[in-house]
């Protein structure tokens, strides 16, 4: 897709309707000049965290194992255009696309037609009349917008599916509402990523009520070398530095795989930092916990969180009182093929 110069009335006609939606968001975008510059913007940086994601669930193993792809809510197709640059065309028959804009259905097919020739992409009128069996459903920054029966209602057709790729913003209410969808499909799917147990989030403790779940994803280098996002930045007051995202990922219970990371510890938000030790709060087997870890106790671990280049999946080798004195980055699952 070629530059586009951005329309700063309508991005922030955009980013307005986006940051008060609640429940029922009903159609926002306008015309097609909405779709081209929300694609070139703000779904870019969606696309940095579904990069982030993604780069997770490779983390621990997880593949892509459906021929077909629903993506729901889809927008101007990011979610898909990002699992497609991630793990291929190879298995994938059909991309299906669902949203409650025309328009953007349209906008998101000819995308995906145009970087992928040869893949079918259809559009769904009718949901109910689809075999979802043997298809990844994907959904990316709808739960705002969606009352508690509409959110009730995506849970039942997901269930149906074999695959789930879930990315939401990395807010506090939101993390939240991807926690009640995550408890509410856990009877038909085993959890891959990012959680460490298939068991009920200890999120939902009142003691970590203050707590939620969700990660930092890291933009692209371009974000700091090309002039109109330096522009976008200014103008739309938004820090391209600070990508927080929440995610899930769950595969069908009738999938040949275990959960892949049991045994490791997923590390939540941001590492806190503090002279000479650093507090981290660890999503572990045993529930959450938040540590301490002293640089002298093991200053490779100490330095690697803190330069926060090897993921969020981690090993504790030795914790005593709660301080971390020993551990290590978490290694790939095996394939669970």
């Amino acid at each position: 897709m070629e530059f586009v110069a951005p329309d700063w009335e309508t991005l922030h006609r955009l980013r307005n309707h986006f940051l008060n939606a609640s429940g029922s968001a009903g159609l926002y975008w306008e015309s097609s000049n909405d779709l081209v510059q929300y694609h070139q913007y703000f779904a870019s940086r969606i696309g940095w965290k579904w990069d982030a994601a993604i780069s997770q669930a490779k983390q621990v193993d997880w593949q892509l194992k459906s021929t077909q792809i629903l993506d729901w809510g889809c927008g101007t197709g990011i979610a898909t255009l990002r699992i497609l640059d991630a793990f291929g065309v190879d298995k994938v028959k059909e991309i299906v696309l669902w949203d409650h804009s025309a328009a953007a259905t349209s906008f998101a097919q000819k995308t995906l037609q145009e970087k992928y020739p040869n893949l079918k992409v259809t559009i769904a009128n009718n949901l109910s009349n689809i075999d979802l069996s043997d298809t990844l459903c994907l959904a990316s920054h709808v739960l705002n917008e969606l009352s508690l029966i509409d959110r009730e209602s995506l849970n039942r057709l997901f269930s149906q599916s074999q695959q789930v790729f879930w990315v939401e913003p990395g807010s506090y209410d939101s993390s939240r509402l991807l926690l009640e969808q995550r408890e509410a499909l856990l009877q038909y799917f085993n959890p891959i990523a990012p959680c460490i147990c298939a068991f009920p989030c200890p999120m939902k403790a009142d003691a970590n009520a203050i707590h939620w779940c969700h990660f930092f994803a890291k933009p692209p280098v371009v974000a700091f070398t090309e002039g109109h996002w330096a522009q976008f930045s200014k103008v739309m007051e938004i820090d391209l530095r600070s990508l927080p995202y929440s995610f899930m990922v769950m595969d069908s219970l009738k999938l040949a795989s275990s959960h892949l990371v049991a045994g490791k510890s997923r590390l939540l938000g941001r590492p806190r930092q503090y002279k000479g030790y650093t507090r981290v709060y660890s999503c572990d087997e045993n529930g959450h916990n938040d540590y301490e870890l002293w640089k002298r106790e093991d200053k490779t671990l100490w330095k690697t969180i803190k330069k926060n280049k090897s993921g969020t999946l981690f090993e504790w080798t030795q914790i005593e009182s709660g301080k971390i004195l020993a551990g290590n980055v978490a290694t790939e699952g095996p394939d669970s093929e």
